[in-house]
């Protein structure tokens, strides 16, 4: 099981909102099979431990570091596959809490004569599971800000240009990895009139997400290419704030401001399970303040601005030892950018 766990983890960040999961196949004290959840969207690790195996997983005992699932989703149920296979015995670390699955995986197995029975949880099986698990209990979306900046931390041109700041390559991944994944995007009314966005997902992946725009008191642009048909537009305003026609409008905080606490509330009632901010500094900012970002992606561009451009603002923290630091952060190339992607913990 400890191997298990460490092939789970390699999915981390990957994987989201599906949780890590490991497996590994042993027959005469031999591991003859293994793998891991390496994608979203991709082969769960009970089948690709499977496929590993070949024949030598028949009679094989699968160690799993979660209850296989009994459902079909983006993949088929991984329950029946291990009793198609021949595997002899089960053996799983943790129960499974999403409803659509908890416990029918074990029951088809056991139905199907494969012996199935649960190890004690460790340390390394629990912790796969807490972004998981966090997900079905902040009873709020699961916040990634993402923003892209140069070397000297510029979100934009001293004119407001902040399209490109990433490149091309940059670009797709957000499409592909992010944007393809959520339930919504949102930004704020200073990145509509700076950048004119569609905010569409075109990775051919994944839905059209709710492209929620939030406003202060200034109107918006009537000719902005969001208004323009595509996906939903939802357009987040205090009151008394003119807003365009044609476009659904929540009213949400006061004088001038949006409560953004409140407004991911409202999302949530509304079925909105993960949520992009894509900016602007403000609006990140004010996230950050609430405590309200779980999981960054930030994509550094080697290039250099200087002047005072737009950062990321808000009040910000007194001290270093109060700063939220990146869990499980990883480091990649995407062209000539930089992605540095993890969860968001605070002391």
């Amino acid at each position: 099981m400890r191997r298990a766990a460490d092939l789970a983890a390699r999915g981390t960040l990957r994987v989201d909102p599906n949780p890590p999961v490991g497996c590994v196949l042993m027959r005469g004290g031999r591991i003859v099979g293994e793998g891991f959840h390496a994608a979203w969207g991709g082969p769960h690790a009970e089948q690709e431990a499977l496929a590993a195996a070949g024949g030598r997983g028949k009679r094989a005992t699968a160690y799993v570091t979660l209850e296989p699932c009994g459902h079909e989703g983006k993949t088929p149920p991984c329950a029946p596959a291990l009793a198609r296979a021949g595997i002899a015995e089960v053996v799983y670390a943790e129960h499974d809490p999403n409803p659509l699955t908890a416990g029918l995986g074990p029951r088809q197995l056991r139905a199907a004569g494969v012996a199935v029975r649960r190890a004690h949880s460790t340390r390394a099986t629990r912790a796969l599971l807490v972004r998981y698990l966090a997900q079905r209990e902040l009873r709020r979306p699961w916040v990634i800000a993402k923003w892209a900046m140069t070397l000297d931390g510029r979100l934009s041109s001293r004119g407001g240009d902040a399209r490109w700041v990433s490149g091309e390559e940059a670009r797709d991944w957000g499409h592909r990895e992010l944007r393809a994944r959520v339930d919504a995007i949102l930004i704020g009314a200073g990145t509509l009139r700076l950048d004119d966005p569609l905010l569409t997902n075109r990775s051919g992946r994944g839905g059209s997400p709710l492209r929620v725009v939030v406003c202060g008191r200034r109107p918006l642009p009537r000719d902005a290419r969001l208004f323009r048909g595509g996906a939903p537009v939802l357009c987040v305003a205090p009151a008394g704030t003119r807003l365009p026609s044609g476009v659904e409008v929540v009213r949400c905080g006061a004088r001038g401001r949006v409560e953004v606490r409140r407004l991911l509330r409202l999302l949530y009632r509304r079925g909105v399970r993960r949520i992009l901010v894509e900016g602007g500094g403000a609006l990140l900012g004010s996230f950050l303040d609430g405590g309200l970002v779980d999981q960054a992606a930030l994509l550094l561009a080697p290039k250099l601005i200087g002047g005072a451009g737009a950062l990321v603002t808000g009040r910000g923290l007194g001290s270093m030892e109060e700063a939220a630091r990146l869990e499980h952060a990883r480091v990649e190339a995407l062209g000539a950018d930089l992605l540095v992607e993890g969860y968001v913990s605070r002391p």
